[in-house]
């Protein structure tokens, strides 16, 4: 009974850390939650007769715990928000400014090779970034409003920022030269006709999914009643 209640409490605790959002803390107050939650369960195990299971479900909660409280520090933040700005790097029209459309649609032209409508697809993959730099930007300015006193966590907020910037910038010069370029509007012709073509032809098929239930259906219920007439005779 005691190993029920126990185990309900740590799942409980575990998911209000990892589910409602946290308030601003600082590293010694993500400590020393942790800290209270590791001599908690410890606690809880030694009651129950040193019960072993119940130890490394301790660990883990307290791991747990940690991570989350960690997440919601000055240092997390930019940490998460860093490990965005890197992802976005890896895309070579965030990373890479372009000092003419001559360069620019050249790099177009050899990273969307395999794609029929190179324009939109470029445009649309970089529509797809503008939401996790936004996100980053958040992350970043709660850090550095969080900061207090700590300089070099101040400098590093400042660096993270000045990053998302560029990204940001290099990203938003990208759509704009792709909604300028001459063809642009005629590969989006295209590609709205093909998004229309398709989705009908998802429908026809939902359609043809269903009337084959329904037809299901009504063979499955003439066996049934046939069934029931031959063995229900006398």
């Amino acid at each position: 009974m005691k190993k029920n209640i126990t185990t309900k409490a740590s799942l409980l605790l575990v998911i209000s850390v990892l589910h409602f959002p946290l308030q601003a803390i600082q590293n010694s107050t993500a400590n020393m939650g942790t800290t209270f939650v590791a001599a908690l369960c410890a606690g809880c195990s030694y009651k129950i007769i040193h019960d072993a299971a119940l130890a490394g479900i301790g660990s883990v909660i307290t791991g747990i715990v940690y991570y989350g409280l960690q997440q919601s520090t000055p240092a997390g933040r930019i940490k998460r928000a860093n490990l965005l700005l890197t992802d976005l790097s890896r895309h070579t029209f965030a990373r890479t400014h372009f000092d003419n459309d001559q360069a620019f649609f050249d790099a177009v032209q050899d990273v969307y090779l395999t794609y029929d409508l190179p324009l939109i697809s470029a445009y649309n993959h970089l529509i797809d970034l503008i939401p996790t730099v936004h996100y980053a930007f958040g992350l970043i300015n709660k850090a550095s409003a969080e900061v207090r006193k700590d300089v070099l966590l101040q400098e590093e907020c400042d660096a993270s920022l000045s990053c998302a910037n560029k990204l940001f910038k290099n990203i938003s010069d990208a759509i704009k030269r792709i909604r300028e370029h001459k063809d642009y509007l005629s590969q989006l012709s295209i590609y709205k006709e093909s998004l229309l073509q398709e989705q009908q032809t998802i429908a026809q098929q939902q359609i043809a999914s269903a009337h084959q239930e329904v037809a299901h259906a009504k063979q499955n219920s003439a066996l049934l009643k046939w069934l029931k007439f031959l063995f229900g005779r006398k």
